[in-house]
């Protein structure tokens, strides 16, 4: 490629699929993001970048260069030592971090108010993804961060712990056992919630279910979090879930939470992030505020 800057437009369009975002995030203008791309198309004799509804899509060449293009990119910052520059306090860019929805109830307000205070102009965005496409996410910078429980992201892939959970029982206020204490033999005499893990570790949750032998009293299966107190309000379900979870929505349902009585192991909530950008200014900060956001989510 003879222009070197046409590979920092390439690595933006890749990964925020939009000319106006790709010139926000690079400090250009969008006519100079439009000629860069123009002048892409010209050097590999393809559109490179195509209109799909409102964003903008690699085309089947694009997919298949980005991993050559994206690597020449990291072997020349890594030649030159160099290292992009960062200003939280003026940037405007648009981070993309993977959770789930008990994510987004326990740690996101606090990461949101955190970072206004000293980025007014960035912004986030969640998204829930497999974990394969996770994976791909972080590696071609589609996706900044991911924030949960997922051992099973390995290849490439940095981790930063943050901090340690239980499982708690969730019953309805008025449950028969919201007043009694919850035996194993209570129990496993329930009906049970269950919320599925989806790539996440929570598999452990099942896992214990079934040996418990409760696999005929998991009476529903639900792919989300938040839907969950929906169906305990209105019925005896018990359900098994993160602690800091059920925690802050006990605080808006009248729920009752009591220790599980099966066994269940501790599990550890941490960021992960790709190789690629472990030296990146702005993912390194980003890390930081997050990391100190999710510790004081848990104080509040």
């Amino acid at each position: 490629m003879k222009d070197l800057n046409l590979l920092y437009v390439f690595e933006a369009m890749w990964r925020d699929r939009s000319v106006t975002l790709a010139a926000e995030n690079l400090g250009l203008t969008q006519a100079a993001v439009s000629s860069a791309l123009k002048r892409l198309r010209q050097e590999h004799g393809d559109k490179m970048f195509t209109l799909v509804g409102r964003r903008m899509e690699p085309t089947p060449y694009a997919v298949q260069a980005s991993q050559q293009l994206l690597t020449a990119l990291d072997m020349i910052r890594k030649a030159s030592n160099r290292r992009a520059p960062f200003d939280p306090s003026t940037s405007r860019r648009l981070f993309t971090i993977r959770t789930r929805d008990v994510g987004e109830v326990v740690c996101f307000p606090q990461i949101l108010q955190d970072v206004a205070e000293v980025a007014p102009s960035i912004r986030l965005r969640t998204t829930f993804q497999p974990i394969d496409d996770t994976l791909v996410g972080l590696a071609s910078g589609r996706m900044d961060l991911a924030l949960g429980f997922l051992p099973s992201l390995e290849t490439g892939i940095h981790r930063r712990p943050l901090f340690k959970q239980d499982y708690v029982c969730v019953v309805r206020k008025g449950h028969p056992l919201a007043r009694s204490t919850l035996s194993r033999e209570r129990f496993c005499e329930q009906d049970h919630l269950l919320v599925e893990y989806s790539g996440s570790g929570h598999q452990v949750i099942e896992r214990g279910l079934l040996d418990a032998g409760l696999r005929n009293q998991i009476r529903i299966r639900l792919p989300q979090y938040l839907s969950a107190p929906h169906f305990i309000l209105t019925s005896d379900l018990v359900w098994c879930a993160p602690a800091a979870l059920a925690e802050k929505l006990a605080r808006y349902y009248p729920l009752v939470l009591k220790p599980v009585p099966i066994a269940l192991p501790a599990f550890e909530i941490a960021l992960y992030w790709h190789d690629r950008f472990h030296r990146d200014t702005a993912n390194q900060w980003l890390r930081d505020v997050v990391a100190k956001a999710c510790q004081k989510s848990l104080e509040v």
